[in-house]
């Protein structure tokens, strides 16, 4: 199945540079700009040059005293997101001016990101297609055991897993705050020193065609060297897709400030299935043959172990790095 896009280069000596310049400069933490910002604001209608994202939150019991404005600009960060609130709660609310203490309502708010690196074609693969962000290319990537045989490369790095949907990831996956629990523990007792700002983030893209499905995200700061170089870190990135026949996953990191976070949840968003119905013949996407190693076994099955990775690679990294400022070393004593 081709492609049709520009091959890569392998990106490992260019992070390996990154590596040993990095290790002499001090990080000074800069919040990056949104790359893809949320829109929270009426839009007016949807249509597809945007992406709706829904982010269920706990539900909420009305206190006396209480708003629908007000529990909107307390729980949601602002008043006028209160139409939201009253749509979501019809059930039970017949005039949103009356709530009563004890009520429990539901919590939630839609976002909308603007598609604009649709307009660039993406990448189409028959049984799938993504959006991929202006200026990036295509390629593979190698460290050690680690890499990527579908890598896209720009400001950051964005590795691509894509497969037919395992049972292991429809059974576990969709108790997302489990999950969460789960993958804070296991960073917590093997990566103690190299994790840091864990988040988790869940969406719902409900009738929106071919890009409808489940988005689970997870971010992070990678410290590489926490002992030699404390201020050598990268931001990390997981986005998982979750649509009625494909499980998409995506490993997004950089050095720079660069908005990866919301790179790869832009990525991982525009993620469309195009299942036919009326095709003979099983539907599977395995033989695109994108993939990521390790494949390291971890608490959640069927998920890609991100930390693994990031473990492998950089490691590798910092020991080529090594090795080669020995050899110099030693030419230079031979001399």
């Amino acid at each position: 199945m081709g492609l049709g896009l520009r091959s890569l280069e392998k990106a490992g000596a260019l992070f390996l540079g990154a590596a040993i310049l990095m290790s002499a400069i001090p990080t000074v933490e800069v919040h990056a700009a949104e790359q893809y910002p949320f829109i929270y604001n009426d839009i007016g209608a949807p249509n597809e040059d945007y992406m709706a994202l829904t982010e269920d939150l706990e539900d909420y019991t009305v206190l006396p005293g209480d708003s629908l404005w007000k529990i909107a600009k307390e729980q949601l960060g602002d008043g006028s997101f209160y139409p939201m609130l009253a749509d979501l709660n019809q059930e039970c609310l017949t005039d949103p001016d009356l709530i009563y203490p004890g009520m429990r309502l539901k919590l939630s708010k839609t976002g909308y990101i603007f598609r604009e690196e649709a307009v660039y074609g993406g990448i189409q693969m028959g049984g799938y297609s993504m959006d991929m962000p202006y200026g990036f290319t295509i390629g593979t990537t190698q460290s050690g055991s680690a890499g990527g045989n579908f890598v896209m490369s720009g400001d950051g790095t964005v590795a691509c897993l894509i497969q037919d949907r395992t049972k292991e990831i429809s059974a576990s996956v969709p108790g997302w705050q489990e999950c969460s629990e789960q993958i804070t523990a296991y960073a917590g007792k093997n990566y103690p020193l190299q994790v840091s700002d864990l988040q988790f983030e869940h969406y719902r893209m409900e009738e929106q065609g071919d890009t409808s499905g489940e988005l689970y995200l997870y971010s992070y700061f990678w410290h590489i060297s926490p002992d030699d170089y404390p201020d050598l870190t990268c931001r990390v990135c997981v986005g998982l897709k979750l649509t009625e026949h494909i499980q998409a996953e995506f490993v997004g990191y950089t050095f720079d400030n660069y908005d990866i976070r919301g790179c790869v949840r832009y990525i991982t968003a525009s993620f469309e299935e195009h299942f036919d119905a009326g095709t003979s013949g099983k539907f599977t996407v395995n033989d695109s043959n994108m993939s990521i190693v390790p494949v390291t076994e971890w608490p959640l099955s069927g998920m890609y172990n991100s930390f693994a990775y990031m473990d492998e690679f950089f490691t590798a990294l910092l020991n080529k790095a090594a090795e080669t400022e020995t050899t110099k070393e030693s030419r230079y004593h031979i001399r």
